[in-house]
């Protein structure tokens, strides 16, 4: 039997959520089925060294000549991404696309959809949130082309029910057209990652003057809307309440509000407290040594990092985004939630991790049960296998709403 030629695709190899759990996807396709290619604007990012070695990678800006990527109008860019992207689905005789993040959809549904090769896109977070700030210009042209491509693809999948419920209001795709698909995470990897040392002795400090050292980590983007200000606020209050603890907080990642953060950390006085080790392979190492995990998000969809830090078994916060948090977190039951953009709420709740250690660590043995029983990689990757090849015979799938 001919396996199934699937054509992943999205903009870079950055160290994003979206990313990570595209090279995760890639990595446990059963190979037995499926044959996959990837796809990518620009050869960047430091998860380029994860994509698995048996797949092929096509890179627009490799593909396309520089010349005749400098003559630029509003239009001609995307025009030529969508024909090379089309050009590469009938080079590799692709029987199905899958993209992620709406900024891929926009040049890889319309494609495929060209050519008539079945699509299936992935919405990462709530649009009524996570639009906006990313969408750059044209915002009503690209919302009302995504209205389109949606409710001519094959598939639409959303990595929670918020950003599907969000999805539907905010593109108008029709109901049954967009499903469920939570993400999933590699557990033994991430109990491999864990295992690692954190080669930094700031970090690794047990007292400072016998006082204590308490741990926060927290990973993203560094970017307005993941709320690291929010956290660096709400720790500057816990220094100034609490001198008899010793604080040591990890910003992990890398994005252009790093110089912003810094000055925000320099301006408190906090430049022993906060600092920002970039991205880092073993996060999850991090995660395991912290007391606590913190996720000071105002906008997600379905954030990895959470699901990781819970499977280190390391309590966690996070803000009550409108999609994504809750329905891992149970509502509160696994870790606690508390509302957006709130730096008082971040501080009450990282004190309340601090001074009840034992309920603490209660819940987040209960989380990392929970993870591993629902949330795996391979029940994920199964669930998407079932949806792409249904898709590639010019089926959907799905005949409910849920992808869990």
């Amino acid at each position: 039997m001919r396996k199934i030629r699937v054509m992943c695709a999205i903009g870079a190899m950055h160290g994003g959520g979206s990313e990570r759990q595209l090279v995760q996807i890639l990595q446990h396709l059963d190979r037995t089925l499926f044959e996959p290619f990837l796809y990518l604007i620009y050869r960047s990012g430091p998860l380029l060294d994860q994509i698995p070695a048996d797949v092929p990678v096509f890179v627009f800006e490799e593909r396309v000549s520089s010349a005749s990527r400098r003559w630029y109008f509003p239009g001609r860019m995307h025009a030529r991404r969508v024909a090379d992207y089309a050009a590469c689905l009938q080079e590799v005789h692709a029987d199905v696309s899958y993209d992620r993040t709406f900024l891929m959809t926009l040049i890889t549904a319309a494609a495929a959809q060209r050519v008539h090769i079945p699509n299936v896109s992935t919405i990462v977070t709530n649009p009524e949130t996570g639009f906006a700030p990313v969408a750059g210009r044209f915002q009503w042209l690209k919302r009302r082309l995504l209205h389109r491509l949606y409710n001519r693809s094959t598939r639409v999948l959303a990595v929670s029910d918020g950003a599907r419920e969000a999805a539907i209001r905010f593109y108008g795709i029709e109901p049954a057209r967009i499903v469920t698909q939570y993400n999933g995470i590699d557990t033994t990897q991430v109990r491999q990652l864990a295992a690692r040392v954190v080669e930094d002795a700031w970090w690794n400090a047990s007292e400072t003057e016998g006082r204590p050292v308490f741990r926060i980590v927290s990973a993203g983007r560094l970017n307005h809307e993941k709320g690291f200000h929010l956290l660096i606020e709400a720790v500057r209050a816990l220094v100034k309440l609490d001198t008899q603890t010793e604080y040591r907080v990890a910003l992990l990642g890398e994005g252009g509000h790093r110089e912003k953060l810094q000055q925000q950390i320099d301006a408190s006085g906090l430049n022993q407290v906060v600092k920002m080790p970039g991205f880092q392979t073993n996060a999850a190492a991090w995660y395991r040594t912290a007391s606590v995990f913190v996720l000071p998000s105002l906008v997600e969809g379905m954030p990895n990092v959470l699901l990781e830090a819970m499977v280190c078994q390391t309590p966690v916060i996070s803000s009550n985004c409108e999609s994504g948090p809750a329905e891992i977190l149970e509502n509160g039951r696994l870790g606690i939630l508390v509302p957006i953009n709130d730096a008082v709420a971040l501080q009450k709740a990282i004190a309340d991790i601090r001074d009840n250690p034992r309920a603490a660590a209660d819940r987040a043995e209960t989380a990392e049960k929970t993870i591993e029983a629902r949330w795996t990689i391979q029940a994920a990757t199964a669930r998407l296998q079932g949806i792409l090849m249904a898709a590639s015979k010019g089926g959907s799938g799905f005949s409910e709403n849920r992808g869990l």
